[in-house]
C-alpha cells in the first residue's frame, strides 16, 4: 500500500520535472562558448569569464575553472563585456548597449548606438544580457523537496520551477509549482499553481503586465481555477539593497469546486513584491509577495495569497530553499471547505 501511495504522489509531477530538467541542461550544452569578458579589480587582479548579470551591487561572472563567482561592485575598477545588455540605473533610466572599460576608477562606458556614456558602477541597479540566441536569454531555477513521516504515514512531494525569457524592454516568466500530500486513510491534498506572465517597461519605473494561470487547491475546495487579466505597476524602490514593486489590475476567473459547481467572476488585484539579497557568506536571497483579490461579482468575498521564499547558497549554483505560503478565501467555492491553507516546505534547488 505504501509503494502504491508513493507512485500516486509522483506520477502527476514526473512529466513537469522531466521537461524542466531538459530546459535547464540542454541550453547549457548547446551554448557553451569561449568566455572573453574581463573584470579589472582595484587590487590589480584581472578575471576573465562571461558576465551573466549585475544586481544588488554584485557582478555575476561565469568562469571556466571556478564556476560562477560573485564580485562586489566596490571591488571593481572597471570591466568589459561583449554582449548587448539591458542596463537599469538608480534614476529609473534604462539603456540598451554594450559595456566598455573606463579610465576612471569605479566607472564603465555604456556604448549606446553612437553614444559613449560614462557611468559609475554604483549607479547600475540591474544589468542583464540581451542575447541573440534564444537559449541564452533564459534564466531560472528549479526546487525539489520530499518528506515522509512513518509515525503519521504522511508523505509530501514539493516542486517549483521558474523560467524567465528577457528581451530589451520586457520579460516573460513561466512559474510552475505543486505540493501533494498523502496520508493513510485520508484524501490526497493537492495544491498546484501554473502561471505565464508578461511585463513590459513603459517609462522609467512604470510597467504594464498581463498574466494567465491555472490553480488547484483541494484544501480550499478548488478543483480548478482558470484566471487571466491585465495590470499596471511601479518599481517603488529599486537599488543595490532591495527591490519593492507594486501593481494593480483586474482578473477574469472561472472556478470549479470539489462538489462540481462552477463559478464565473471578476476580481480586483493589488499586489506588493519585495526582494532582498545578502551576499555576506553564505549568500541569502529572500523574495516575498502579498496579493489581495476583492471580488466584484461576489460582494464580501476576499482572497489573500502570501508567499515568502528564502534561498541559502550551498555551493556555486546550488542552494537550500525554505518556503512559507498562506492562502485565505473568505467564501470558498465549496461551502464545506476550509477558508485557510498554509504550509512550510524545504527543498534543494539549482539556479542558472
Amino acid at each position: 500500500m505504501i509503494k502504491a501511495r508513493y507512485s500516486n504522489i509522483i506520477s502527476p509531477a514526473i512529466k513537469t520535472i522531466f521537461v524542466l530538467l531538459i530546459v535547464i541542461f540542454l541550453p547549457r550544452i548547446i551554448t557553451a562558448s569561449e568566455k572573453t569578458d574581463t573584470v579589472y579589480l582595484k587590487n590589480g587582479d584581472r578575471i576573465t569569464g562571461e558576465v551573466k548579470r549585475l544586481e544588488y551591487g554584485i557582478l555575476f561572472l561565469k568562469t571556466s575553472g571556478l564556476g560562477t563567482i560573485n564580485i562586489e561592485f566596490d571591488r571593481i575598477k572597471t570591466f568589459y563585456a561583449k554582449e548587448r545588455f539591458t542596463v537599469l540605473l538608480a534614476s529609473g533610466l534604462r539603456f540598451f548597449g554594450t559595456i566598455d572599460t573606463s579610465g576612471k576608477e569605479g566607472h564603465v562606458i555604456l556604448r549606446v548606438n553612437d553614444f559613449r556614456i560614462p557611468e559609475p558602477i554604483s549607479e547600475i541597479v540591474e544589468l542583464y544580457p540581451v542575447k541573440n540566441a534564444f537559449w541564452k536569454r533564459l534564466d531560472g531555477s528549479v526546487d525539489l523537496g520530499y518528506s515522509y513521516t512513518k509515525a503519521s504515514t504522511v508523505s509530501q512531494l514539493d516542486f517549483s520551477g521558474n523560467l524567465e525569457y528577457r528581451v530589451e524592454k520586457a520579460f516573460t516568466r513561466l512559474k510552475a509549482g505543486f505540493t501533494m500530500t498523502d496520508q493513510q486513510d485520508q484524501d490526497r491534498i493537492r495544491k498546484q499553481d501554473y502561471t505565464l506572465s508578461y511585463r513590459r517597461t513603459i517609462k522609467r519605473k512604470w510597467f504594464y503586465a498581463g498574466a494567465i494561470g491555472v490553480q488547484q487547491n483541494t484544501e480550499l475546495g478548488v478543483d480548478y481555477r482558470y484566471w487571466g487579466g491585465p495590470a499596471i505597476g511601479n518599481n517603488l524602490v529599486n537599488n543595490n539593497l532591495h527591490v519593492l514593486s507594486g501593481m494593480a489590475g483586474l482578473l477574469i476567473m472561472t472556478e470549479g469546486s470539489i462538489d462540481d459547481s462552477i463559478t464565473n467572476s471578476i476580481e480586483g488585484l493589488m499586489q506588493i513584491d519585495y526582494r532582498i539579497f545578502r551576499f555576506n557568506k553564505p549568500d541569502i536571497d529572500i523574495r516575498s509577495s502579498l496579493s489581495y483579490y476583492p471580488s466584484f461579482t461576489s460582494w464580501g468575498r476576499n482572497r489573500i495569497e502570501f508567499d515568502i521564499n528564502a534561498k541559502l547558497e550551498i555551493f556555486h549554483d546550488f542552494y537550500f530553499g525554505l518556503r512559507l505560503y498562506d492562502n485565505y478565501d473568505s467564501h470558498p467555492v465549496d461551502e464545506n471547505a476550509a477558508t485557510n491553507d498554509w504550509g512550510i516546505t524545504t527543498s534543494i534547488g539549482y539556479s542558472w
